[in-house]
């Protein structure tokens, strides 16, 4: 079994996504919401999934 480990790429994930993520929640516009965690869901997967 794998462990997940953090790298550069997921910080560089959180200043992003957590900035358009709260600016989403703050809007209350909740389109913005659900298209931002599908995107982070999918940076995520694909760093898993990079070795």
């Amino acid at each position: 079994m794998k462990r997940f480990a953090f790298g550069t790429n997921f910080t560089i994930f959180i200043l992003f996504f957590g900035v358009a993520l709260l600016d989403a929640l703050q809007t209350q516009n909740w389109l913005r919401v659900v298209f931002w965690a599908a995107v982070a869901s999918a940076f995520l997967w694909a760093d898993a999934k990079k070795d």
